[in-house]
């Protein structure tokens, strides 16, 4: 697959993939030449700020053939496909990607120190959604001493913008024998969105939920599937509220597609009022879903199957629904709509498993959440 430079250079869009993948010292099909631009960008917490002064010199960022993308890509979205090296790091070369760089990775110094040791298993991937008309950056994180020929299962992550910077800790674990090696992946945006914003959330997350679970499903883990050998059967999909939303959107219309990549779900803080309500109706105007309260019936996945043979963890924070009160108005609150979720899975029979983290808030509880469940569900293959 021959990229072209021109098309490389368009900025993609906000938060989401190959037989060969290209390392260091590699040669690369594709070479686009910009020049990094210094453009300030409203940052959240802990984000980078831009270069204070252009640079004077060209900023090279190289394309790599090698991406075997699924047949179910459009000849567009394979030609805007690609492999390319690891930028994440780089400012520079994220800013001559777009001009927000890496101001929607944010990540502190503790983590960057720790994900520089391992960049060398580290592949990074630029696939064009055409439904979505979004390029999604996506990050394959394999294993330490990975295997070509061993199969490994995915634990794919929604919104790296936040979660990203958690990857070397969790790694970190397989290293110190405490989990099995698996492959990591990451789903986000190229740099000319917010990634972390609540505008590309909700169009990907809520209002066009179909076409991402589509993209997803049929191309990027099937693009995955065909550059890395994926044990589906263990493979986990995450998401956190308003990805969480979206998690269980995943899980109760994964029956209606061929491929099964994941076995397992993780709901983290479920954000179910944003079906119904908006904190900015300039952001999306809520009238736009035709059935709000879908997600009350599972999206009718138990009139169209007998049982779910998914394994599901359903988790919240106990001190977070002062937080957003102000969106549930008659409805239950976040914790409640958790439990609620719990009850009626195993109403069905379903493999659920349910944890409210008492004294935890809205996202401090994530961390802890991640490791655990990585230690209890996918323990050490060396241990007795």
């Amino acid at each position: 697959m021959k990229n072209k430079a021109l098309t490389l250079m368009l900025c993609g869009l906000m938060a989401a993939s190959a037989v060969s993948c290209a390392g260091k010292g590699e040669t690369s099909s594709a070479t686009v030449e910009t020049t990094a631009a210094a453009t300030t960008a409203e940052a959240a917490a802990e984000t980078e700020t831009e270069p204070a002064t252009e640079p004077t010199t060209k900023v090279t960022v190289e394309y790599y053939e090698g991406l075997i993308c699924s047949d179910n890509m459009t000849e567009k979205e394979k030609e805007r496909s690609s492999f390319r090296e690891f930028t994440l790091l780089d400012p520079e070369k994220c800013f001559s990607l777009s001009k927000n760089g890496r101001n929607f990775y944010p990540m502190p110094d503790a983590a960057e120190l720790k994900v520089k040791k391992f960049t060398d298993d580290i592949r990074e991937i630029k696939i064009y959604d055409e439904q979505l008309d979004t390029d999604f950056l996506v990050h394959v994180i394999l294993p330490p001493d990975y295997d070509e020929n061993k199969e490994y299962p995915v634990f794919l992550m929604t919104d790296p913008a936040y979660w990203f910077k958690f990857i070397p800790d969790l790694r970190q674990l397989i290293s110190d024998g405490e989990a099995a090696p698996m492959i990591f992946v990451t789903l986000g945006y190229d740099y000319d969105r917010n990634g972390g914003g609540d505008e590309e959330r909700l169009d990907k997350f809520i209002i066009r939920q179909k076409e991402f679970l589509d993209f997803i499903t049929d191309d990027l883990m099937r693009t995955v599937a065909l550059n890395y050998k994926i044990d589906e059967s263990r493979s986990v999909f995450f998401g956190h509220s308003c990805g969480g939303t979206f998690s269980h959107y995943a899980l109760c219309n994964s029956d209606k597609y061929e491929y099964q990549p994941f076995a397992r779900y993780i709901m983290g803080s479920m954000a179910f009022w944003n079906y119904y309500h908006s904190f900015d109706e300039k952001l999306y105007d809520p009238s736009v879903i035709t059935d709000p309260y879908a997600y009350t019936r599972e999206f009718d996945y138990f009139d169209r199957n007998e049982a779910m043979d998914k394994n599901v963890f359903i988790c919240a924070g106990g001190r977070e629904n002062r937080s957003f009160e102000d969106c549930y108005g008659d409805n239950k609150n976040m914790t409640e709509e958790a439990t609620a979720l719990y009850e009626r899975l195993i109403s069905h029979g379903t493999d659920a498993e349910l944890k409210i983290y008492e004294d935890c808030y809205h996202n401090n509880y994530v961390e802890d959440m991640l490791k655990d469940y990585l230690k209890q569900n996918f323990p050490s293959e060396d241990k007795s």
